[in-house]
Order: C-alpha cells, then sequence, then structure tokens
C-alpha cells in the first residue's frame, strides 16, 4: 500500500522531535492492516512507539513539510526536500474548508482567556503561538553561549550587529579599525524555523494569500483539500528561504557596509539548513565553501554550492574553508595537495586555511583543536612552507583569471530548502553551474544566445556565460519564473527538457567537451579569457605519459607548473576537430598543471615524437627555438605540422653522481622534528658540461630546504624532490646543505643524494 520513510527527530536538526509523522494513502477498507518495519543502517533502529490508523485527512509529512524535522544527516541530497504529495480522500465532505474556519486572535484576552461567541455546533479550539526554537551558538564558551538570533527578521538581525560588532568597533583604536575589513558566517548548522514577527503578513505580501486560517495544517488537517494543504506548506518553506537569505544575509549585508565592512558566507548548512544555498551566497559580498581532509567525503557539494553562488552573481572569487580535519598530526602539505586541488576543480579560487590555533606558549605540537589541520608556528614543517603557499598563490591567481568556462546552467528547481543540485548533471568532460528562481528573476539574461550574467561590480562586464539552460524534473515552479524562463527562451536561450543532460543532446546543439579522450582519468578545471582559455589538470590516475583533448584551436599552449612556477611553450600537440590535443609527461600522480592558451601559435607544432613525453620533452623557448631536452641518449624523429620532418640526436645518457658524504648532522631547531645534514663534494672536470643537472634527494620525509654553495636553492616538499641547479654548481668543491622537516609525529628522512645529467639543446627549422 505504501511505503514510509520515517526519522526519529533530533535536538540537533528539529525543532519538532515529538509528535506523530503523518502518511497518507488512498481510502482502503480492510479487515487487517500490517506494518513490516525495517530498521536503517543508522544507531536509530528502534521502531515506533506508537502506529495509529485514521480515517480523518492527514497531510503527509506534515512534521517536515512544516520544516519541524530536517534532513538528519550533514549531507542533505537534491531530492531530500521533495515531499510526497499527501493523497486527496475519495469523499471531500470529510474535508474541513477555510469558510468553515474563524480566526479569534482578536478574541484572546490580557490574561490568556478566551472570550468568544461561537454559533451553535462541535468546536475544535486551537491556540497557535511563537517560541523561540532554543537552539544556541556553538562552538563558543560559555560567556559567549546564547540564543541564536532571528534570522527571518532584518530587525534582529541588525539588533543582533549593534549588540556584537558595533560595540567591537566602538572600542578599536583608528589603526585597528583599519584592519577590521569584514564579518564571517560560518556554515549553518543550528536547524530550522518557521516563523517571525510580522509573518503572517509578509506572507500574503509574497504569496497572495493571507496563512492564518491555513495554521490548522500544522497540525496534520487536511484543509480545503490535499493540493491547497500541501501548498501552503510548500509556500511556507519557499517564504523562510527567502526570509532568510535576504534578512538575515542580505540585512548583515546592508548594516555591515553601513560600517565600510564586507560580508563573507558560507552558503549552506550541515545539521538543518533551511534556506536556498544559491540566494543565501547571492546575498554575501563573498561565498565560501569548505571541505575537510578527515573524512574526505565532505566538501564536494559544498564548494560546488559556493561556486555556483558566486558564477551565477557575478562574483569573481570562490573561497574554501580548506582542510578542516579530525586533527591528524601526520598531515602536510603533500599529502593534502591532491585533496585540495579537487575543490580547485569544484571551482574554488582561493582557499583559506582551517585552522590558525593562537599558540600561547612554545613547544611542539602547540594548542591544536580537533577540527582543523594544524597550521601554526608549533607545526615543525609550518616556518618551511612558503614554498607551498607560493604554489596556492599561483593556483589562485590563474584560477581568478577571466571567468568560468561550462556550458550547461543546471536549474535546481523552485522548491525549498535546498543545499545542493541534481547529482552528476553532465556528462564526462562537460562543467556546469547550478542556478536558482532568485538568479533566473534578477540577474540572468539572454545576449547572443547565450546565457550570461554580469559582474556584480561592474555591470557592464559579462561575469559568466553558458551555453544551455537544463530543467529537471523539479515539481511545481511559481508562475512568475516560469514567464520569465519563457520570455528569456523567446530572447534565443537555449533549454532542455532534461537533467541529467546526456552527451548526445549536447553534441547535437553543437557542444563538445571542454576535456575528451583522456588517457587516465583525472580532474579538471577550465577558464575562459579574452580570446584565449585556462585549463587546470590535476589528480591524475597514474603516472606517465598523459594525452587529452582541450575545446581550443589555433593557439599556443604554455604548460604551467605552479609548483614550480615554470612556463614552457609546448611544442607536441596536434589540432583536430575536437580541439588541441596535448601530451605531457606526469611524474606523480599529484602533479598538477595549467594549459594556457593566450596568444596565435607561431611556429609549427611537433605532431609525432618517436619517444613519449617521459623520454623527450619538446618546446619552444622565448626566440621560438625548438628545443629537445631528454636524459637518454638516441636519434629522435620528429614529424612537424608544416609537413616537415626533423632529427634531433641526444649525444649522452644522464650520468649519475653520488653525493656520498659524509654527512654533518645538527638540529637547529632544538627538536627531533628538523635536521640540518651538510657535506662538501668534489664535482669532477667535465661533469654535466653543456648539460643540465638536477639534484635528486631521493625519498624526503617531509620537506627538505637545499642551499648549495651558500645559495638557498629552492624548498621541496612533493615529489619528485629535484632541483635544476645547473648555475650554482662550481668546478672543484661544492658545498651542500639539506635542511629536512618532519611532521610533529615522525622523523625527518633524507634519501640518497645524487646529481643526475639530461640534454637540453636546439632543433633546426
Amino acid at each position: 500500500m505504501a511505503t514510509i520513510h520515517a526519522n526519529r527527530g533530533s535536538p540537533k536538526t528539529d525543532f519538532l522531535t515529538g509528535g506523530m509523522q503523518s502518511f497518507s494513502f488512498k481510502d482502503t477498507q480492510a479487515p487487517r492492516f500490517v506494518f513490516e518495519f525495517e530498521p536503517p543502517t543508522s544507531k536509530r533502529k528502534e521502531p515506533p512507539i506508537e502506529t495509529v490508523l485514521t480515517s480523518e485527512p492527514m497531510v503527509t509529512a506534515v512534521l517536515a513539510k512544516q520544516m519541524g524535522r530536517m534532513h538528519p544527516t550533514p549531507e542533505p541530497r537534491w531530492e531530500s526536500y521533495m515531499f510526497p504529495d499527501t493523497v486527496e480522500p475519495d469523499d471531500p465532505a470529510v474535508l474541513v474548508r477555510q469558510d468553515q474556519i474563524m480566526d479569534l486572535s482578536d478574541k484572546l484576552q490580557s490574561d490568556g482567556t478566551l472570550a468568544a461567541n461561537l454559533p451553535q455546533g462541535n468546536w475544535t479550539v486551537i491556540y497557535f503561538g511563537m517560541i523561540n526554537t532554543g537552539k544556541t551558538n556553538n562552538p563558543a564558551p560559555p560567556e559567549a553561549t546564547g540564543l541564536e538570533v532571528d534570522k527571518m527578521s532584518r530587525e534582529h538581525t541588525r539588533h543582533h550587529f549593534q549588540g556584537q560588532f558595533a560595540e567591537l568597533l566602538g572600542q578599536l583604536s583608528p589603526d585597528e579599525r583599519r584592519a577590521f575589513k569584514g564579518i564571517t558566517i560560518d556554515s549553518y548548522e543550528v536547524g530550522a524555523q518557521n516563523w517571525t514577527d510580522g509573518f503572517a503578513a509578509e506572507f500574503e505580501q509574497r504569496n497572495g494569500y493571507n496563512p492564518v486560517k491555513l495554521l490548522p495544517v500544522f497540525t496534520g488537517r487536511v484543509i480545503d483539500s490535499a493540493k491547497v494543504s500541501d501548498q501552503f506548506l510548500w509556500d511556507l518553506r519557499r517564504t523562510v528561504s527567502e526570509m532568510i537569505s535576504e534578512n538575515y544575509v542580505g540585512g548583515l549585508r546592508g548594516i555591515a557596509h553601513d560600517h565600510h565592512l564586507k560580508v563573507w558566507c558560507e552558503n549552506y548548512g550541515h545539521w538543518g539548513f533551511p534556506g536556498d544555498f544559491l540566494s543565501y551566497g547571492g546575498q554575501a559580498d563573498e561565498v565560501g565553501g569548505e571541505f575537510w581532509t578527515r573524512p574526505a567525503s565532505r566538501g564536494t557539494i559544498e564548494c560546488r554550492a559556493a561556486s555556483s553562488a558566486a558564477h551565477i552573481y557575478g562574483k569573481q572569487r570562490v573561497f574554501a574553508e580548506a582542510f578542516t580535519s579530525n586533527l591528524k598530526l601526520e598531515d602536510h602539505p603533500y599529502s593534502f595537495k591532491a585533496r585540495g586541488e579537487q575543490l580547485f576543480c569544484e571551482g574554488i579560487n582561493h582557499l583559506v586555511l582551517h585552522v590558525y590555533a593562537h599558540q600561547p606558549k612554545d613547544g611542539i605540537p602547540g594548542n591544536n583543536p580537533w577540527f582543523g589541520t594544524a597550521f601554526h608556528r608549533n607545526t615543525p614543517w609550518f616556518r618551511e612552507s612558503g614554498s607551498w603557499v607560493k604554489y596556492l598563490q599561483r593556483c589562485h591567481g590563474l584560477l581568478q583569471q577571466g571567468e568560468p568556462a561550462a556550458d550547461v546552467l543546471v536549474y535546481i528547481g523552485d522548491f525549498a530548502p535546498q543545499m545542493t543540485g541534481p547529482k552528476n548533471p553532465v556528462p564526462t568532460g562537460y562543467d556546469y553551474d547550478y542556478i536558482g528562481s532568485d538568479a533566473i528573476l534578477r540577474t540572468l539574461r539572454v545576449v547572443d544566445g547565450e546565457w550570461v550574467v554580469f559582474d556584480e561590480n561592474d555591470p557592464q562586464r559579462i561575469a559568466a556565460r553558458w551555453e544551455i539552460l537544463a530543467l529537471p524534473e523539479a515539481g511545481f515552479v511559481r508562475p512568475q519564473v516560469r514567464e520569465r524562463l519563457d520570455a528569456l527562451k523567446k530572447q534565443g536561450g537555449h533549454v532542455l527538457d532534461s537533467v541529467p543532460v546526456s552527451a548526445e543532446a549536447l553534441q547535437q546543439a553543437g557542444i563538445a567537451p571542454l576535456v575528451a579522450n583522456t588517457s587516465c582519468p583525472i580532474r579538471w578545471k577550465a577558464r575562459r579569457l579574452d580570446g584565449g582559455m585556462i585549463f587546470f589538470l590535476s589528480n591524475f590516475g597514474k603516472p606517465g605519459p598523459f594525452e587529452a583533448t582541450l575545446r581550443v584551436t589555433g593557439l599556443q599552449p604554455e604548460l604551467f607548473h605552479p609548483v614550480t612556477g615554470g612556463i614552457k611553450k609546448l611544442a607536441r600537440y596536434r589540432e583536430d576537430a575536437g580541439g588541441t590535443r596535448i601530451a605531457i609527461d606526469v611524474k606523480d600522480t599529484s602533479d598538477s598543471f595549467f594549459l594556457v592558451f593566450r596568444e596565435p601559435a607561431s611556429k609549427p607544432s611537433v605532431l609525432e615524437a618517436s619517444a613519449s613525453p617521459a623520454d623527450l620533452e619538446l618546446s619552444y623557448d622565448g626566440s621560438g627555438m625548438l628545443m629537445a631536452e631528454s636524459a637518454k641518449a638516441g636519434t629522435y624523429t620528429l614529424k612537424l605540422g608544416d609537413g616537415s620532418t626533423r632529427e634531433v640526436s641526444i649525444k649522452e645518457d644522464s650520468l649519475p653522481l653520488k653525493i656520498q658524504g659524509p654527512w654533518q648532522s645538527n638540529d637547529p631547531e632544538g627538536n627531533d622534528f628538523s635536521q640540518l645534514k651538510k657535506t662538501t663534494f668534489d664535482l669532477p672536470d667535465g661533469f654535466g658540461k653543456g648539460q643540465r643537472v638536477l639534484l635528486d634527494l631521493g625519498r624526503v620525509e617531509v620537506m627538505a630546504q637545499v642551499t648549495l654553495n651558500g645559495k638557498l636553492c629552492g624548498m621541496l616538499w612533493m615529489p619528485p624532490y629535484t632541483l635544476d641547479v645547473t648555475d650554482d654548481l662550481k668546478p672543484g668543491s661544492n658545498t651542500l646543505e639539506v635542511k629536512v622537516t618532519s611532521t610533529s609525529t615522525g622523523k625527518p628522512v633524507l634519501g640518497e643524494v645524487q646529481l643526475r645529467t639530461h640534454t637540453r639543446q636546439g632543433v633546426g627549422l
């Protein structure tokens, strides 16, 4: 007859933890009904305390539909708040109609008694009142703990600001005040609410009808019809969501601007988020997601939520609370590099390291909260992390260039609340952003057949554009949203009425994949430049030669390595109908590269070579000379795009020179987590003459700072632990110092150190 999904209420998410959960089904007569209880896989395995069958019409899932019971896990799915319809009774005469309901609010006396003359008959009197949900802010010390602010009220939000930030601002010196730039709203984790002062009038203004005589629906009663009752609760959730976005985030932004501050918010919540993640983020100046390293499962929907909100509301930067974790002191930059880059590929372009805890005392491991990575001065590798921070800055810089390159806008539907959109909405090789009704009504336009939004701070500049708007089956959509969509379609916007979008539908629309035919699985992100493209490639499925087709033609590919800052103009590539096919060497699965296309190709590409990119690297130098680089002797044949063939001869194999020591070791930091190793070695006559020389440290745990002949050469924090030291070597005696730093749970390790040669020479064209 029916499958019922029932959850026990939790104080963490729900303000209606008790009460009967209601479910309706078609009128059925039977001598016997059987309930089969299947315990969930969670710890909440006890069966219902009481089960009641009644012929009285009841609203299905009324506790959840009025937001008194929210999704019970930190990560709701898109469909989590798509509720089943209440079943209409066969006989409408059993229903209570609004014209049978009397509003007795003006009959309530000051002493709480009701004084009213009612017509003869049997009446049910229902008293409705508003109370605080009882939720307090957390985590917070006792003296800073109090009730959460009413987030549906702009007035209460302003009062909250005046009681906290305005007090603080009044105590700051002018210098301190200049350093105070903004306010952060952390992820929403305090459950829902469904009423506020003046809500009935606000509801009527937004929805066109007064809700007072529909309040008995909160008790599970069906008023007028199942459709009317469900629609009232749908409108309630939508209105609550809008008011939280506008009055809490928007209200805080307004008063913050009055004090020359900005509002930065995480536009989602893990425990009972009652909002629409897109409009919620759109109300802030800056928007951010978050991701965890432990558990690594948390972060994908949060970061996609943030990037979509930023893109559809014309914001350039997309932040993320980065590397939040159940504390593990063995973590270090290389161990979480791939994880951070996964979220770059969800649209994040500025990481906010979480967390720097104040360190009132010296000593390792220091003062560490359980909910973050130990980014602070008492973490051994923290002082050595400058090169890692530069890598992050390079990634941020390039990922903030231009505008996001995604082909599909995915509508999340008109219902609320929502924390994410449909899962996996586009095929492999394509990218997307979510869009909600608020942006469709306020920011979305059609220009030259493309869906576009304009820069929030520069209304003349297009901030993002898409080819397709995809509409899933998502239930009721308000008339004003449908009318706006129809108007935009008439202006030339291309709409697909299905999600997930198929590859065939995109190909029929003439849209090729942005990244296609990869030789192993990868994560990626693309940015559109004025006349160019940027592709970020990361999280490679395996090391070794890698190939992919990128949707761009006619431009010179440049390989930018964010770890080293090195830039090379690739020579090995070919163009076909799908774009530019590149071939590169991946030395570690945690490698990452930017492929930048910003200027026309002026030299012929190498279409084929008799060795893989791992054995023969081909690039153009600044003068336009084709350069071949290899550690293996041999004659290599190159077929160029102009139809010519060239040969290049590498005369010498790589020559290793082990640096045997003896090594002098000491502990410069006065602890067991850092070790300075020093040795002197003689460079043989002619070693590396006419070649490049690499210093290879072998295995390193976990960072190594290299100084050669008194010159700081670099800090190595990920494999391969190699540096080009050609220009730092000298004939005869050389002095090498390697400072190795570990985590606070390990010991510094330095592997077998050696010098290796390879040849780099020009190829005549």
